[in-house]
C-alpha cells in the first residue's frame, strides 16, 4: 500500500512538472520571441544613403499594412533579395547592408514584420508566415528573380516562403534547423513542446534550392553547434561560411569583405531562370 502511494505521488509530481514546463514554453513563445522597435526608433533619414531607398507598403491577407524599403541596384539584370530580418530592431538597422548589396549588383527589399518599424499590428509567431508570403508576392511583382535571405529568427519564415514560392537561392544567417533544436539548446527539454514549429531545415529541403548557411563561432544566441545541425540537415546544394570572430548575425560587421563577396558570389552561382512561375498557393 505504501509503495502504491509513493508511485501515485511521484506520478502527480511528474504531471505537474510537465504541465508547468509546457506553460513556461508557451510563455516563452508568446513573450520571448519578438523584440520590435516601432517608429520613430531607428535611423529613418533616407538622405544618409548614396542609394536612397524607396518607401513601399503592402497589405497582408488579414488587412495589416506592412512597410519596407526597396534598394534598387543600378546594375542591369540585378536579382532582388527579400530580406527577412531577425527578432529585434527594425529595417533601419539592416539598411546599410541593403545599400551595400545594391552597390554590388543585388537589389534588396527589406521589410518590417507586423509590429516593427512603420508596419501595423502586433508580432505573433503564426502571423509572420503570412507576412513573409505577402512580402514575397509584392517583391515578385517588382522582379521575379528572387533571392530569399533569412536572418536569425527570420530564417524559418524565409524558408516557409521558399517552400511555398520560387526563389533562385536562400541565404541563412545565424539560424537554426527548428524551434525544437534551438529551444533545447537553451531550455532543455522545453524544445520538445514545439516539435513541428519553425522547421527551417525541413522547409528548405522542400524548396530544394541552393542554400548558403552562415554562422559565427562566438554566437551566444543561436549556438554554433545548432547552426551546424541546420547545415548538416540540408539535402540540396549547400555552402557554408563560418566566422571565427563573429557573434550573432555579426559576420558583416567583423568580416565585411568576406561576407559580401561570399553572398554575391553564391547568388551569382545559383543563377536560374527568373521566368519560373510561382509555386501554387
Amino acid at each position: 500500500m505504501g509503495e502504491a502511494l509513493v508511485v501515485t505521488r511521484l506520478a502527480i509530481i511528474l504531471v505537474i512538472a510537465i504541465a508547468l514546463a509546457y506553460l513556461f514554453s508557451l510563455y516563452l513563445r508568446t513573450n520571448g520571441l519578438f523584440f520590435p522597435e516601432k517608429f520613430p526608433k531607428g535611423m529613418w533619414d533616407v538622405d544618409r544613403y548614396s542609394i536612397a531607398p524607396q518607401d513601399v507598403n503592402f497589405t497582408a491577407s488579414d488587412g495589416v499594412k506592412l512597410h519596407g524599403w526597396l534598394f534598387r541596384s543600378p546594375k542591369a539584370g540585378a536579382p532582388l533579395m527579400l530580406f527577412c530580418h531577425g527578432n529585434a530592431g527594425n529595417i533601419t538597422e539592416r539598411a546599410p547592408v541593403a545599400e551595400e548589396f545594391a552597390k554590388r549588383g543585388v537589389s534588396m527589399l527589406v521589410f518590417d514584420w507586423r509590429g516593427y518599424g512603420k508596419s501595423e499590428g502586433v508580432a505573433k509567431e503564426n502571423a509572420l508566415y503570412d507576412d513573409a508570403l505577402t512580402a514575397y508576392d509584392f517583391a515578385s511583382k517588382i522582379n521575379p528573380d528572387i533571392v530569399i535571405y533569412g536572418e536569425s529568427l527570420g530564417a524559418p519564415y524565409a524558408a516557409w516562403a521558399a517552400k511555398n514560392r520560387r526563389a533562385r537561392c536562400a541565404i541563412i544567417d545565424s539560424s537554426f534547423p527548428s524551434l525544437l533544436a534551438v529551444g533545447n539548446a537553451h531550455y532543455f527539454p522545453l524544445g520538445y513542446f514545439a516539435p513541428r514549429a519553425m522547421r527551417t531545415a525541413d522547409w528548405l529541403n522542400d524548396a530544394n534550392i541552393p542554400v548558403l548557411v552562415m554562422h559565427g563561432k562566438r554566437d551566444d544566441v543561436v549556438p554554433f553547434a545548432v547552426g551546424m545541425k541546420l547545415y548538416d540537415s540540408l539535402r540540396a546544394r549547400k555552402e557554408l561560411l563560418v566566422s571565427e570572430k563573429a557573434g550573432h548575425s555579426e559576420i558583416e560587421a567583423f568580416e565585411p569583405q568576406r561576407y559580401y563577396d561570399a553572398v554575391t558570389r553564391f547568388i551569382d552561382s545559383a543563377r536560374s531562370s527568373p521566368t519560373l512561375p510561382p509555386r501554387s498557393r
